[in-house]
Parts: structure tokens; sequence; C-alpha cells
């Protein structure tokens, strides 16, 4: 076999599955989290907060992209998206997810599918089963080593969990959306049964 050919990657970025996280907090900073009702519900369990603790509503012109991509509910004030909450962190001088303490995730083992996810991104062949590419996503800085390890099949599977969990909250939003152009925060965190 030719040697060369040995060496090539199963995929463009195989690299990355070496990706080792260093720690910076970036990805805990500065930017808003969008998150599920799934997420929050998981949440509330693992640490026994209530949904308002955890979560926000937050505006398209929150987001640097005003939002694209992500599920609006029409609700008092205007539509919103659902976020991880965010607090100013003092000792970094910046905004930082609520749950960025002491330069750690305190509820990491409950964190959202999002977080699990960052900063990869996996794009897919045709037929939408094979990994064609991995990458960092370079929406926030990223100081990151390769010198650890990670694998593909675990990447996969958190990949497909998270467009799940997107696709429930979509019919869960579309669903209010057509019943309400306006409500409470409490009205709808009670139509996703987190209330």
């Amino acid at each position: 076999m030719d040697p060369l050919r040995a060496r090539r990657p199963k995929f463009n970025g195989e690299k990355f599955l070496k990706f080792r996280c260093t720690e910076c907090g970036n990805c805990c900073s500065d930017t808003i989290v969008p998150i599920t009702h799934e997420d929050v519900a998981r949440m509330m369990k693992g640490t026994g907060l209530k949904a308002m603790d955890i979560a926000t509503f937050y505006k398209s012109s929150d987001f640097d992209d005003g939002g694209e991509g992500l599920q609006f509910v029409n609700l008092d004030g205007g539509r919103r998206t659902l976020g991880l909450r965010k607090r100013f962190d003092k000792e970094n001088d910046r905004d930082s997810c609520a749950f960025f303490k002491g330069d750690r995730c305190s509820v990491y083992e409950h964190r959202p599918v999002t977080c699990r996810v960052w900063p990869f991104t996996l794009r897919f062949d045709p037929s939408g089963k094979r990994v064609s590419h991995l990458s960092i996503n370079p929406a926030l800085p990223c100081p990151y080593e390769l010198d650890g390890h990670n694998t593909l099949p675990e990447m996969v599977a958190t990949w497909r969990w998270d467009d799940r969990q997107d696709d429930s909250w979509g019919a869960m939003v579309s669903e209010w959306n057509r019943a309400h152009s306006a409500g409470t925060e409490d009205e709808f965190l009670k139509h996703c049964g987190l209330l």
C-alpha cells in the first residue's frame, strides 16, 4: 500500500479529533448561548433551580447575526428566544454565562447540548451518514491545543442529539406561535412543561 495514501485523513479536519480545551472561558463569555426547553428541563432536574434561574429570553437584536437560524417565540413585547442567563464576571471584567464560576462550568454534567457540541462543526456527505468535514467554529476565539482525544462516534452522537433537540424546540415554538400572537414568558414556559 502507498504510505502517502495510508496517511491521508478519512475526512477533512480529522486532526481536530485531537482538540483539547484550554479552559480560557471564551465560549462561556461575551456571548449568548441559545438553549431549548429540553436543556432547561435537564438543568432544572440536575440543579434543583427554577426555569427562570437558568434561562431568560433574548431579542434578535441581542445577537451579532440577528439570531439567524434561531427559533423566536411570540411574546408580549416582541419575539424572543431562550438562552442561558448571563451575569457580569467582575474577576474577568466581562459578561459570562451565569454558570461559569471560578473559571469552570458549575453545571458541566447538566450543561446544554449546544455547549456539548461546541466548538466543533460537523458536515456530512450527501447521504448524511458519514462525516466529510470537521472544523473548529470560528465564531469565538478558541485557543485550543491538539493533544487531546475525542472520538468521532461520540461527536456524531452529540451532534445528532443537538439536531433532535433543535427539531423538538422548533416544533414547540411553532405550535406556540400558531396559537399565540403574544403571551407572557411564564405562559410559554408552562406551554413547554417548565412551570
